[in-house]
């Protein structure tokens, strides 16, 4: 970029700051002149977060509701206000900032493929995957969105959520199978009455990422108040950064270099690019494409204007095979950092008495999410194809050089042998954009009422989620590779080999000039492009009823109980243009390296069609055994037990048991363990092929490029179990006002965990074993193992499926610390609220296999030891400050001894938001202003080079910020 260009960026970006500062302002001014609203709703800080009721709010963690019963299980609840002061932009991105969420995938972490559902935004509890968490909504099971059987909590109308609750630990007894890491469920605010709303608008520190956004939400009683409706609307989107090179060190081309060793440790170096491909096609070197040994060829480029000339690679760094530091390599560009969103809900509800003991109510939701990213704007065809002697296209010279080379073998033979490969990195073509539209309709009906000392519910609810998947500017592999073999005809015409080869195969073959940057025409492009895409349609009914209440009195209270039953069905219907699994014909292609091709260049998604039917009963108990002694002012059990039957996999048992001690008035001890299952999903059952292509380094072969992953499901997959423990202490001292804290020990350990094969995993093995391992299978090689030369060697396709893990174990404390108290400084008087919630880590392991060693992955890569968040409320009157600091611990780059870094650690980060709010009204309706700054200190991601030249930006963005300084100012009504 040009100085100019900088220059003229920084001013945009400093005009839209100011703009987005002064509406601000202008908003706190306007309700500074407005009458003063004196009053300021309390908030509870207190951290004591298990109380079973409070009126009719029940948090979760049990099913059992009787006054002054408070279960074990740890709960963390989040008050939906806390959540718009530190992230006025959706309720999921506030509760990421928690310390127990980390590598979440959405918006911010967009891909290089669009085989994954990673736009929307997808919880991930305790980094143990989205799928390990239950999302609930009102204690109600939420029907999937994505084919992976995860929920897009970018569904849930936020407009009338009060609370979100995240229970911490195993939860399965209670809520429902796949509940192992625990359950985040969303509490909405069912008996509001009046209308409340809120408009919003943001822009970064850089001038871009622009968002907006409102919501209305209403709730009137009918039908003399025997009836009542509550509807809500609510509309956000955002743009999005649509380019890594927009943020510093997204255009420094930075990527991890090196070997390992102690003489070459792993290095961040920039700039790096390909040494095998140019934006204008490169013949690579020998050392680069062994095809291209003893080539006159080898080592040539073309400049933009169509002139071959040599190719200067650059230095090679150590442990790499195919990137230079310098040279005339390129990189791919183009790739959006974070992807553009835009989301709509509407929600109504209908709240019928019966009669005093019987209450009848409905509701239906829907939410429309559309997510778009640019995976990589220039496509990357590295060592892809080759140039024959007979293409017009080539200069003069270059041709009679190839017309004379004699091959590889020495020996004179076909014209195939009068060739060159090459590779070129498309920045003229059209970026390649996904664009993913999910919707989804849950509705919900029932029953609920008493009969005695006893209350009970039954409901039905049905959800249908469709998400339409779309990824444009991938090229027809076989048009591609036909366009590439231009040849002369009989009446002196251009035309594709093909069309004389094999006449009425591809007769509108379109050849092209792929020599120099720009010689594509926007109609080549056209005819070699296509549009990849997926439907995935999934389909949930459930059945559930409920019973609960008190059997009888014991000595230290009632026995109370809660049981019931649930009956679910769902159903996965995928479909797509692009099965991998139906071969693409190479029959007339002779320019094509791989043996075999998909469809297209990217983004080959299968089929997958699969149903199942899950019968479930539970029963939990909560049995008072002392209270109001000297040594025990309560001692409480809980426990529960629930039996699954799925149609795949067969029945299991989870179960819970908990404890409650309150030995004195201030002090609360809980214990828990409990076994919980998660069973397979239809797509880790039934999916069919898909493919997608990534860089992969192949020590085998000694080359570092891109290839393919084949992946699919695997039928022959069983439930994982996990076993969860936890132990804590709450304590509220009486002598000290206002100041909580709770400390909470928990373990979790999943056996037969289901996770995908991991590819390098596999491929070090099968090396280590000099190619007679068992997983030798998934890394698909052109030549048995044992060729030589091995640089020969490099994999055409690797594969990955779900298999059962022998083992996935973590432990840890959660800790949160509260404290409120008022000030009492003159001017300065008003009320302060401190509150610190963290999570402490230090055991994370892995075994992929019953004879292989753990592996300990804590506190390295993503997996920081230490996270954790301070907040500061201060309320004086009107005004409200609020201020968070956001901590995430160092991390080792490894704890492999005998692999160097020369950066061996990754930095801890802190990063600042600071929100004011103003109260006050306007003709007697309750408005606030506020003002948000994410990220106030400009907090820069830590340095972490990653994948090829260009296609990824160099830190991890499901853990790191890298917007930078986010403004969020806007205003929320109440009538």
């Amino acid at each position: 970029m040009s100085a100019v260009d900088e220059k003229g960026r920084e001013e945009l970006r400093t005009e839209k700051f100011i703009a987005s500062l002064l509406g601000g302002v202008s908003v706190l001014a306007v309700s500074s002149a407005a009458n003063a609203q004196e009053g300021i709703e309390q908030q509870d800080s207190s951290v004591e977060t298990t109380a079973s009721q409070v009126g009719d709010i029940v948090v979760t963690g049990s099913r059992i509701v009787r006054n002054g019963y408070t279960a074990p299980t740890p709960v963390t609840v989040v008050a939906v206000e806390q959540l718009q002061a530190t992230a006025p932009g959706s309720i999921p991105d506030g509760l990421n900032q928690l310390p127990q969420f980390t590598m979440s995938s959405g918006t911010q972490n967009t891909g290089n493929q669009a085989t994954s559902p990673n736009a929307g935004n997808y919880l991930n509890l305790r980094g143990l995957g989205s799928i390990r968490n239950l999302v609930l909504l009102d204690g109600q099971r939420i029907p999937p969105t994505s084919f992976q059987g995860t929920v897009d909590t970018n569904v849930i109308p936020s407009a009338l959520v009060s609370r979100v609750d995240v229970v911490t630990g195993g939860a399965s007894a209670a809520y429902g199978s796949d509940a192992v890491s625990g359950v985040i469920n969303f509490i909405l605010d069912t008996g509001y009455t009046g209308v409340k709303g809120s408009a919003k608008v943001g822009i970064s520190d850089y001038g871009d990422d622009l968002s907006s956004g409102f919501d209305i939400a209403g709730g009137f009683d009918v039908l003399d108040g025997r009836g009542h409706v509550l509807l809500s609307y609510d509309h956000y989107q955002r743009d999005g950064i649509p380019r890594n090179e927009d943020r510093p060190r997204g255009g420094d081309w930075i990527t991890q270099v090196g070997n390992g060793t102690a003489a070459a440790p792993y290095r961040n170096a920039g700039p790096v690019f390909y040494q095998t491909g140019t934006f204008g096609t490169l013949f690579p070197h020998a050392a680069n494409f062994s095809e291209n040994t003893g080539n006159p060829l080898a080592g040539m480029h073309f400049l933009p204007d169509g002139s071959l000339v040599p190719f200067d690679p650059g230095v090679t760094p150590a442990g790499s095979s195919n990137v230079g530091i310098g040279g005339d390599g390129s990189p791919s560009i183009g790739k959006t950092l974070t992807g553009g969103q835009v989301t709509d809900q509407l929600f109504g509800r209908f709240d019928y008495n019966l009669t005093d003991d019987l209450k009848a109510f409905a509701q239906l939701s829907f939410a429309q999410t559309e997510n778009s990213f640019v995976t990589i704007g220039s496509g990357t065809q590295t060592n892809a194809f080759y140039i024959f002697a007979d293409n017009p296209y080539l200069p003069a010279g270059a041709a009679a050089l190839l017309d004379a080379y004699a091959g590889r073998d020495g020996v004179w033979g076909t014209a195939d042998d009068r060739r060159v490969g090459g590779g070129r990195i498309h920045a003229d073509q059209p970026f390649k954009e996904v664009v993913a539209q999910n919707v989804a309709y849950t509705f919900l009906t029932g029953l609920s009422g008493s009969l005695g000392n006893y209350s009970w519910k039954a409901t039905y609810a049905h959800g249908d989620s469709l998400l339409r998947s779309s990824h444009s500017g991938n090229f027809y592999q076989d048009r591609y590779f036909a366009s590439l073999d231009a040849v002369w005809d009989g009446s002196g015409n251009i035309v594709c080999n093909i069309t004389l080869t094999h006449p009425g195969l591809m007769d509108d073959c379109r050849p092209i000039n792929w020599f120099g940057a720009n010689s594509p025409t926007e109609e080549d492009f056209d005819w070699v492009s296509g549009v990849s895409k997926y439907r995935v349609s999934q389909k949930m009914d459930i059945f559930a009823a409920e019973l609960a209440g008190e059997l009888f009195n014991l000595p230290a209270g009632p026995l109370s109980f809660a049981v019931g039953a649930e009956y679910r069905k769902q159903k996965l219907d995928q479909v797509s243009n692009s099965d991998p699994s139906i071969p693409t014909s190479t029959v007339g292609l002779r320019t094509n390296v791989a043996q075999t091709i998909n469809k297209y260049n990217s983004t080959n998604v299968g089929w997958a069609q699969g149903q199942y039917d899950v019968k479930e009963v539970f029963l939990e108990l909560a049995v008072p055994v002392l209270a109001d002694q000297p040594w025990a002012r309560a001692l409480d059990l809980n426990g529960a037990v629930r039996y699954t039957e799925y149609s795949t996999s067969g029945g299991v048992t989870t179960w819970k048991a908990g404890l409650s001690y309150t030995p004195i008035d201030d002090v609360r001890l809980r214990y828990t363990i409990s076994r919980d299952i998660r069973a397979p999903t239809l797509y880790e059952l039934f999916a069919g092929d898909q493919a997608a292509r990534g860089g992969f380094f192949d020590a085998h072969s000694g080359r570092n490029d891109n290839v393919i992953t084949l992946s699919s499901g695997n039928p022959d997959l069983k439930p994982e179990i996990g076993d969860t423990y936890t132990a804590g202490v709450i304590w509220q001292p009486s002598f000290v006002p206002g100041f909580s804290v709770s400390v909470d020990y928990f373990s979790i350990e999943i056996t037969d965990a289901i996770a995908n094969l991991n590819r390098d995993n596999a491929n070090e093995e099968c090396i280590a074993s000099n190619g007679t391992s068992s997983l030798c299978q998934y890394i698909i090689r052109p030549f048995p193992f044992s060729h030589v030369p091995a640089s020969d060697n490099f994999p055409l396709a690797t594969r990955v499926l779900p298999y059962n893990q022998a083992l996935s174990s973590m432990h840890g404390i959660d800790y949160e610390f509260a404290y409120r108290m008022p000030v009492t400084v003159g001017a300065l008087d008003g009320d302060l609220r401190l509150r610190l919630i963290g999570s402490y880590v230090p055991g994370r392991k892995t075994r992929t296999d019953i004879n292989a060693a753990p592996v300990q992955n804590a506190n390295v890569g993503v997996n920081a030891k230490h996270r954790f968040n301070v907040q500061a409320n201060y309320i004086q009157g009107p005004w409200k400050l609020t201020t968070q600091a956001r901590y995430i611990g160092e991390t080792e780059r490894t704890r492999d001894r005998t692999v160097f870094y020369e950066e061996p650690t990754v930095p801890s980060v802190v990063y600042v938001d600071v929100t004011v709010e103003r109260d006050f009204s306007v003709r007697g309706h309750d408005l606030t202003a506020f003002l948000t700054v994410n990220n106030a200190f400009d907090q820069k991601p830590p340095l972490i080079g990653n994948g090829q030249p260009g296609q990824m930006y160099p830190t991890n963005q499901a853990v790191y910020d890298v917007v930078g300084p986010y403004y969020t100012t806007g205003i929320r009504f109440a009538f």
